[in-house]
C-alpha cells in the first residue's frame, strides 16, 4: 500500500504524495463526506466490505515512518467521531496541514497523510447487493407463538391466526395472567408492535416469541 507519511521540510502540503489503493479506490471530488475534522471528499470502492477491512487492517499495520505513538494516537481520532477526533488531535499538538485529518504533522515536523479510505466508508461497495424487504405473508396460518416476560419462569403460549391483530392477543394474554390489559406492551424485534398491526406485519411467524412488559398501576 505504499507509505503513508514522510518528513518534509517544506510547509506545502502538496508535496505530499496522496495515498491511494490504486483502481481499488475512486474519489468524487463533487461529493463530500463525514464533518468536521473528518470531511472529505466522497469515495466509491471496487472492492468487498471484507477487502476494505482488510486494507484498513494493513495500513495500520504497516506505518514505519515518523513517531509511533502518533500513530496510535491518530488512529484513535480516525476510529472517533469527528467532535472528539478534533479534541485528540488538539490535545496532542498536532496540526492539521489541509484544514482536516487527512494531513498531519507532530512537533518534530512529521507529516502523516491519512488516505480518504482510512477516514470515511465509501458510497458504496463492489458488487454489493442490496436486502430485499421482507414480504408480509398474504395468505392466513394457524402459528403457535410465545409470550415471555422478564423475571417469569415460564412462557405463555398461544395457538393462534397469523392475522391476529396485536390488540387481540394482548386481551387474551391479559386473562390468562391477570395482567390489566392497558399496562401491557409487546415487543418483537426489539420493537414495540403496535395495536393495530397483525401479527403477520411484525414478521412473527410459527414458534415465534414475542416479549411482554407490564407496567406497575
Amino acid at each position: 500500500m505504499g507509505n503513508a507519511c514522510a518528513r518534509s521540510e517544506l510547509e506545502d502540503p502538496n508535496t505530499v504524495v496522496s495515498l491511494k489503493i490504486g483502481p481499488d479506490y475512486k474519489e468524487i471530488p463533487e461529493k463530500l463526506a463525514g464533518t468536521g475534522v473528518k470531511a472529505t471528499v466522497s469515495w466509491e470502492a471496487t472492492i468487498t466490505r471484507a477487502q476494505l477491512k482488510e486494507k484498513r487492517e494493513e495500513y495500520w499495520r504497516t506505518r514505519t515512518d515518523g513517531n509511533r505513538r502518533t500513530w496510535m494516537i491518530i488512529k484513535a481520532a480516525v476510529e472517533a467521531d469527528a467532535a472528539t477526533a478534533l479534541t485528540i488531535i488538539q490535545n496532542h499538538g498536532l496540526k492539521m496541514k489541509k484544514g482536516n485529518i487527512t494531513l498531519l504533522e507532530d512537533s518534530e515536523g512529521h507529516l502523516y497523510n491519512i488516505p480518504v479510505f482510512m477516514v470515511n466508508n465509501p458510497v458504496s461497495f463492489h458488487k454489493e447487493r442490496k436486502s430485499k424487504p421482507r414480504v408480509v405473508k398474504n395468505t392466513e396460518e394457524n402459528i403457535k407463538v410465545k409470550i415471555r416476560k422478564a423475571g417469569v419462569a415460564q412462557d405463555v403460549e398461544f395457538e393462534i391466526k397469523n392475522t391476529t391483530k396485536v390488540a387481540d392477543l394482548k386481551n387474551m394474554y391479559s386473562e390468562k395472567t391477570g395482567f390489566h390489559v392497558e399496562t401491557v406492551k409487546l415487543f418483537f424485534g426489539g420493537k414495540e408492535i403496535k395495536d393495530h398491526d397483525t401479527l403477520a406485519k411484525n414478521f412473527i411467524e410459527n414458534e415465534m416469541v414475542i416479549q411482554s412488559f407490564v407496567r406497575n398501576l
